[in-house]
């Protein structure tokens, strides 16, 4: 017996707890970002030193160059993110990294490629090329280094545990 009215309407209850939904995809998430992804237009300065125009350009939200400062053709005008960095230090030398490994949001709307003009990830290793990623690729790439980095912290609690045994001994 319920202890509220009856003209309160109650939704069915489920006989027992479904499985887990799934979860959206890099497209899904896409395509929802489209609709809430308001355009910007700023000002960017294009042409040659001594005869440039100031022309006000389409730029997406996460750019993050000032496209007013350099004298650059159009078609350079290339979109970038902040970018974020891991480092991989080494005990050999406390100053540097070993490796840099950085992660930006590009997108070159002139691009011969139409791969490179639709935004993509750059991920950056500061050798000769960048590699570069679709959002699905990105994801793959995100359960790896997820995977990655439990491995990596379950094998440096193996050094350390091993480490302190033997300064036991």
């Amino acid at each position: 017996m319920s202890i509220l009215p009856d003209f309160l309407p109650m939704a069915p209850r489920p006989a027992k707890l479904q499985a887990v939904p799934s979860q959206p995809t890099a497209a899904d998430r896409s395509a929802a970002a489209d609709t809430a992804t308001p355009v910007r237009l700023v000002p960017a300065v294009v042409g040659m030193k001594g005869r440039t125009q100031r022309i006000f350009i389409e730029c997406p939200e996460w750019c993050t160059v000032d496209h007013s400062t350099g004298n650059v053709q159009l078609e350079d005008i290339t979109h970038y993110s902040f970018g974020d960095v891991v480092q991989v230090p080494t005990f050999f030398s406390a100053d540097t990294s070993h490796t840099d490994l950085s992660l930006s949001i590009s997108s070159d709307p002139t691009s011969s490629d139409p791969r490179c003009r639709e935004a993509h990830l750059l991920v950056d290793t500061c050798t000769d090329e960048e590699a570069r990623l679709t959002p699905e690729m990105a994801e793959g790439l995100a359960d790896d280094l997820i995977a990655f980095a439990s491995q990596l912290r379950h094998k440096a609690r193996q050094v350390a545990a091993f480490n302190r045994k033997q300064a036991r001994r």
